[in-house]
């Protein structure tokens, strides 16, 4: 229950970043950051990126599409919204999350490695049925 209660929140947080989007568009996660994320798979329908974070490793302003999200460590970030404003999150080791795409520049405020996967889903209107 705590998961699902976790990806509604990160479902939630990832619209309302959306809806933030600056009017000049951000450069994709992967072409941004190559130093952070990395593509493990690739087909029509997704893209699966190994997402690995430093203690005190910061990013660039990018985007993603929609995705789901496994959090393979406990970890904490800061993100930077395109209007400037930011925002913490504190996810645990284990937990799931899903939502829209979004805009972010993200920092890991914890002491140790962030990890995760993420799934971004790919032409999600065509394959919606």
């Amino acid at each position: 229950m705590r998961n699902l209660v976790l990806g509604i929140i990160l479902g939630v947080t990832s619209s309302a970043l959306l809806a933030q989007r600056g009017t000049e568009p951000a450069p994709d996660a992967v072409s941004a950051d190559p130093m952070h994320y990395s593509i493990s798979f690739e087909n029509d329908l997704v893209r699966v990126l190994r997402v690995r974070y430093g203690p005190g490793q910061k990013s660039v302003m990018h985007t993603h599409s929609a995705n789901c999200v496994v959090f393979l460590t406990d970890q904490a970030f800061n993100f930077t919204l395109p209007d400037g404003t930011s925002e913490p999150a504190s996810v645990p080791a284990g937990a799931l999350g899903c939502g829209d795409g979004n805009v972010h520049l993200p920092e890991n405020i914890g002491t140790r490695e962030a990890e995760f996967v993420m799934v971004e889903f790919k032409n999600r209107e065509k394959f919606s049925r």
